[in-house]
């Protein structure tokens, strides 16, 4: 979109206070619950430009924004809080079949992760040790007592959940995670844009912590890992992946 729209970074919001300006078409505002149509957020860009399919197709029709598209397609200046609200609304786009499917698909996925718990528990009983300890540099999570090594998994991180926001936050829209740690979950991206799951492809969105286990079922199951474990913290939880897993 227009790169003059993009001088000024910071605005004022009436609901966000001071916050990051970002630019959507018009018809996302005013219809937020459809499909948005842009680019993945990276550490430059955290809220790129959005638009609906009415102004894809112009889009389309250049293969890029230009002079003889911009002008039609109405762009509005948003907070990035109004930005994530209205983006999270939009998961209320799929009903019907789609919204079956995708139930069906999270039965599978939790059923899939209560083995995958169960064999964990079984073979290295977690929840025995007296701390753990994660690196994001190494990408492990230690298990320890009396400052011993006990069990060490290889991991990467899934998301965040806030609950002070209540917000579900995808570790590949996280940045200030390092990106060995954040890159591999990227394909439960992908797979969601395969087979059109909004959950899956919108990096931050309104949510409940049982939201949070979902996804972290979701990303043992497509990732094919050997289980989750959650991480608290204040006002939250981080959900690690553990793909590999053995005793110290």
């Amino acid at each position: 979109m227009d790169e003059e729209l993009e001088e000024s970074d910071e605005l004022e919001c009436a609901q966000h206070g001071k916050a990051h300006a970002t630019y959507v078409c018009e018809h996302l505002i005013a219809h937020p619950v459809q499909n948005w149509h842009c680019d993945y957020p990276d550490a430059d860009n955290p809220w790129p430009d959005a638009w609906c399919a009415i102004c894809d197709a112009h889009y389309q029709t250049e293969g890029e924004w230009n002079e003889r598209n911009e002008d039609l397609v109405p762009i509005k200046l948003l907070c990035h809080g109004c930005y994530e609200d209205a983006r999270s609304a939009s998961l209320d786009r799929i009903d019907g079949a789609a919204s079956d499917a995708w139930s069906n698909f999270l039965d599978t996925c939790y059923e899939d992760l209560q083995k995958k718990t169960e064999q964990l528990n079984q073979e290295f009983d977690l929840g025995s040790h007296q701390r753990y300890d994660w690196d994001q540099v190494k990408g492990e999570l230690v298990f320890s007592n009396d400052g011993v090594a006990a069990v060490v998994a290889r991991i990467d991180f899934i998301g965040s959940y806030s609950s002070r926001t209540d917000t579900w936050l995808w570790a590949w829209a996280n940045f200030h995670l390092l990106e060995n740690v954040r890159a591999r979950v990227q394909a439960v991206r992908d797979f969601g844009e395969v087979h059109d799951y909004p959950c899956l492809t919108t990096p931050k969105w309104t949510a409940e912590e049982v939201n949070a286990w979902e996804m972290a079922a979701v990303a043992a199951h497509v990732l094919n890992a050997r289980g989750i474990y959650r991480s608290p913290r204040e006002g939250g939880a981080s959900f690690l992946l553990i793909r590999e897993i053995s005793t110290a």
